[in-house]
């Protein structure tokens, strides 16, 4: 059974999800030579997808040093607005789970209990700053925390097509600094098509976030992530989590149902 006294970590694992040694792996085949805005302009074209709705149920493995388990979770997003997670074990309903702007809130059903928090418990979980949209983009498959209005830096890999958010001399003022500036990289296909990998570090927490996106489906005519592997590193656990998406849907009005029923007090 899984260990809900410890819901608030997984569920936000679930809900969001570097150094130059932890690139992408390659295949062992150079890659044609390309040019930096080439993947820039793929990263601009994915950071710009529209739509309104969101649903996929995702089969979830989540595995830490103290439990290894597997259940359902369906996702729903009204975008800028809501993201619902609904966790069933066993086909029954056990946690409920909704995150707004600047909220995050939890029901057990089990424990008959619910937490209720700022925004600000993303970071004190997992040691990142995590914006609502970066949930969200997380899910969706889009690269997070992307700006196309800055400046990215294309890392020396020939078996990557990667570009990172610091030069190699900001990467090294950063660690001057105590590593005060997250950085991120961005990891396209071979095809220059889609996201393979984004790797997010917190040198200062010593917090490393890696999304690794296994494969994809069309839906409509949007191409959505569908195996993706999370893992997250700090000195506080490390979490691995394989998802595979089914039944996505987009653009269909997804009501959201959270509610804390009468009678439950507050998690401890």
């Amino acid at each position: 059974m899984i260990q809900f006294t410890k819901y608030s970590i997984w569920i936000l694992s679930i809900l969001i999800l570097t150094s130059c040694g932890t690139k992408v792996v390659g295949d062992g085949v150079k890659l044609d030579r390309v040019k930096d805005t080439d993947i820039t302009s793929v990263l601009d074209s994915l950071s710009s997808m529209e739509y309104s709705y969101f649903y996929s149920k995702l089969s979830t493995k989540y595995q830490d040093s103290s439990q290894n388990v597997s259940f359902k979770t369906s996702i729903r997003i009204t975008r800028d607005s809501a993201v619902n997670a609904l966790v069933t074990f066993a086909r029954f309903p056990v946690v409920n789970a909704i995150v707004t702007k600047d909220s995050v809130q939890v029901t057990d059903k089990q424990k008959k209990c619910y937490s209720a928090e700022s925004l600000s418990f993303l970071k004190e979980s997992f040691g990142f700053d995590f914006s609502y949209s970066n949930v969200e983009e997380i899910l969706v498959g889009m690269p997070v925390g992307y700006n196309r209005s800055e400046k990215y830096f294309r890392v020396d890999d020939p078996f990557n097509y990667t570009v990172s958010s610091h030069s190699k001399r900001d990467i090294k003022k950063n660690e001057r600094k105590d590593g005060r500036e997250i950085i991120t990289y961005y990891t396209l296909t071979d095809d220059l098509k889609q996201l393979k990998q984004i790797v997010i570090e917190s040198p200062q927490d010593s917090t490393l976030i890696k999304l690794d996106y296994k494969s994809y489906e069309v839906v409509d005519t949007y191409v959505m992530p569908y195996e993706v592997n999370v893992s997250i590193e700090s000195p506080r656990k490390s979490i691995s989590i394989e998802l595979e998406y089914k039944k996505t849907r987009l653009n269909e009005a997804e009501p959201i149902y959270f509610t804390i029923p009468e009678g439950y007090e507050q998690c401890k």
